[in-house]
């Protein structure tokens, strides 16, 4: 194959996916506790040691802090550090989130919207109201009862890998080997503190994301102009060659 026209080709693959994800990053921007991913390649060497094309090397995800932004509802929790909520998914086992956006259930479960629920709170019957300190003490106000009711603590997770997190189709991550084991603790030192009535919004940057928009489409430009130069030098020696 004609190599200037591969290259070509595989560079407007490669910012095909820049531009794919980016569009997922920007697409998420308002989801609780998203978490930004880029794209990274690697360069594909031939044999004789000349580059070739670039490789795609999968995503990495980046576990910046997001913005903490105040809602005044009493069941968003966010968490200010590098920690982890520990969920329960519909499907057993255990997850992890930065989403904090919490609804109680009937049986006194705190449940994000996919339905995965927060370990190590349960608040009783007749609960009207609860508090979180940024330790994660939990505190129910019941109906009837006089005093706070302690209810449960809020653990945080942590990993030495987490960009090897496993996101899911639910939006929850799951541990893999590559991300370590699993480090809990209260919230607080060393992993983060809770603030309530606080979500932390996704941690994409708009501004940053367009520029890389803007710089992703000129450098596809760029190398569809390689893939149409190299297509008409090889119409012009073939007519050549007919000639």
């Amino acid at each position: 194959m004609n190599r200037p026209l591969s290259v070509g080709a595989a560079g407007m693959a490669t910012q095909s996916a820049v531009l794919d994800n980016i569009a997922a990053n920007l697409a998420n921007v308002d989801v609780p506790g998203y978490r930004v991913s880029r794209t990274e390649f690697a360069a594909f060497i031939s044999p004789d040691g000349r580059v070739v094309a670039p490789q795609n090397g999968g995503e990495h995800r980046l576990f910046t802090q997001g913005r903490l932004d105040a809602t005044n509802n009493l069941n968003d929790l966010a968490i200010d550090g590098e920690g982890f909520f520990i969920v329960l998914p519909s499907g057993g086992g255990r997850a992890y989130t930065r989403a904090g956006n919490f609804t109680p259930d009937g049986a006194g479960g705190l449940r994000l919207p996919n339905g995965a629920e927060l370990e190590g709170v349960r608040l009783p019957r007749g609960s009207v109201s609860f508090s979180v300190d940024d330790h994660g003490k939990v505190l129910a106000q019941v109906a009837g009862r006089k005093g706070d009711v302690g209810v449960g603590r809020i653990s945080l997770a942590t990993f030495a890998n987490p960009s090897a997190l496993d996101l899911r189709a639910d939006g929850l991550f799951y541990r893999t080997r590559d991300a370590g084991q699993t480090l809990t603790a209260p919230a607080g030192a060393p992993y983060g503190a809770i603030k309530q009535r606080y979500l932390e919004r996704a941690n994409v940057t708009v501004v940053a994301a367009m520029m890389a928009l803007l710089a992703a489409q000129r450098a596809y430009e760029a190398n569809a102009k390689v893939v149409q130069a190299a297509d008409e030098m090889l119409r012009l020696a073939n007519n050549l060659e007919r000639g």
